[in-house]
């Protein structure tokens, strides 16, 4: 399998929404594509595009919680934005400072962000019937938010229906399909094998393993640091582990950074394919030629 470009990969990786209190239909393809295109669209935007998008969001938020009966703290999730666009920089910057960004960014907090959603908190004094209430009314002020604002610059964590996700995993087998996506293919795993690496996607899944517990710990300790009043956004990796646990990590970090200046190259080019031919098939479903 081969990977698909970050931006394009939070396009279409979209969570599937549980529909069963609506009649199943056929989904419109024109339509999927069109949602599809406007995801894609929003992953132009740049970090201030996306920072004043989630303020929106949140805005709205607030006022349809209120609507009914429940409060909602106004939150920017630390993952709500690529982190190459918060630090914006070239796909080649970041490679050259950060490798792929997996064990080298654990501490990153991109400004306007939060590391922990303040309605935790509330939403552990509640009952658990309360929590379904609020739970359920803030999935629907979502699903309002998104009708109104469009899709998540980025990251976009919005619904489609079972229906939509499967005509929406049809669209993208066409597309991997394409010839020239599987030259680029191809050509890609001949050029990253060629630098004397494995071409399969499982080849990052070693670093990502090996950060984990950096990341679980990490994460832990600003939860805690929340839970306690203190604000966790200047919480770094030197104020959770201790030197033997750095250094470890230190050559993990070496090690990715070294990997993905020979790696990344390879892909970019099969990611420039990928962007012509998935957004001239989404025009073809759009006007009813595919």
């Amino acid at each position: 399998m081969t990977r698909r470009p970050l931006l394009l990969l939070a396009a279409v990786v979209l969570a599937l929404a549980g529909c069963g209190d609506e009649p199943t239909r056929q989904p419109d393809s024109a339509e999927v594509a069109r949602q599809m295109t406007l995801t894609l669209e929003r992953g132009d935007d740049d970090y201030g595009e996306a920072l004043a998008y989630w303020g929106r969001v949140n805005d709205a938020l607030v006022r349809c919680m209120a609507d009914g009966g429940q409060t909602y703290q106004p939150y920017v999730d630390q993952w709500a934005v690529d982190r190459r666009i918060a630090l914006g920089v070239s796909r080649e910057e970041f490679v050259e400072r950060y490798g792929y960004g997996l064990t080298t960014l654990i501490d990153y907090l991109p400004p306007g962000v939060r590391r922990v959603d303040p309605n935790l908190a509330t939403l552990r004094r509640m009952t658990p019937e309360q929590r379904e209430t609020h739970q359920s009314r803030l999935t629907s002020c979502r699903r309002e938010a998104r009708q109104e604002f469009g899709p998540a610059p980025h990251v976009d964590t919005s619904a489609m229906t079972a229906e939509e996700g499967h005509r929406r995993d049809e669209i993208l087998a066409a597309v991997d399909k394409d010839p020239r996506l599987v030259r680029a293919s191809a050509d890609r795993a001949r050029c990253i094998e060629a630098k004397g690496f494995a071409s399969a996607d499982s080849r990052s899944l070693a670093l990502s393993g090996a950060a984990e517990r950096y990341r679980d710990g990490f994460q832990r300790a600003a939860l805690a640091a929340e839970e306690a009043g203190r604000d966790s956004s200047a919480l770094r990796l030197t104020d959770v582990f201790g030197v033997a646990d750095l250094a470890e990590l230190k050559q993990l970090q070496q090690r990715e950074i070294a990997e993905a200046r020979q790696v990344e190259p390879c892909q970019w080019t099969y990611d420039d394919t990928y962007q012509v031919v998935y957004r001239e098939h989404l025009d073809r479903v759009r006007e009813g030629r595919n």
